[in-house]
């Protein structure tokens, strides 16, 4: 077994990135919905896929995404989401998708 040493000042370091790299995808998966049947606002569709507004409206208008009308707001299934999203309709890396498997197996144990 290899035995590594470091000083008090890089260990303190590492350990403060490691924190920086959980908090990030602990924000990450606060974000994401439980299941596929949950219902997302345009606000936390527009932040999850990092789209505009205007985006959306263009995914609505040519059919390439589902939602429904609740008191003139749209809402939007994260099951949708995530199809649009394995269709490539909306640029998104690999990672980012990922993310998403991830976190939601995450979110049911699996």
């Amino acid at each position: 077994m290899e035995t590594i040493t470091v000083n008090a000042a890089e260990w303190n370091e590492l350990v403060r990135k490691i924190n920086l790299i959980a908090e990030f995808i602990g924000q990450l998966a606060g974000q994401l919905p439980a299941d596929d049947n949950t219902w997302m606002d345009e606000a936390q569709v527009c932040g999850y896929l990092k789209v505009s507004t205007k985006t959306l409206q263009r995914l609505r208008n040519s059919g390439g995404l589902k939602f429904s009308t609740i008191a003139k707001k749209h809402h939007y299934k994260a099951g949708d989401i995530k199809a649009l999203m394995e269709r490539r309709a909306v640029k998104s890396g690999r990672e980012r998708l990922e993310e998403l498997r991830n976190s939601c197996r995450k979110r049911f144990g699996e």
